[in-house]
């Protein structure tokens, strides 16, 4: 892999990590804009974040060991 489609997976994985960020901000508010306060339903909204973002990070490291194997 060149390095520009190794730069392109840091920027699509990087992008998504903004995107579930994002949702999950939305996600720990009320329509109204009102912060959620109760832990339950910020729990809720923090469901599968971790695991979203984790995905995208072994993404990169996918990306650098093909980019290392091809070298």
């Amino acid at each position: 892999m060149d390095t520009s489609k190794l730069s392109w997976y840091y920027h699509k994985a990087c992008e998504e990590i903004h995107q579930i960020v994002d949702d999950l901000y939305e996600a720990l508010h009320e329509e109204t804009g009102v912060p959620k306060e109760d832990l339950s339903l910020v729990e809720e909204a923090m469901e599968g974040v971790k695991m979203a973002i984790y995905q995208e990070l072994d993404l990169i490291k996918s990306a650098v060991h093909e980019h290392e194997d091809n070298q």
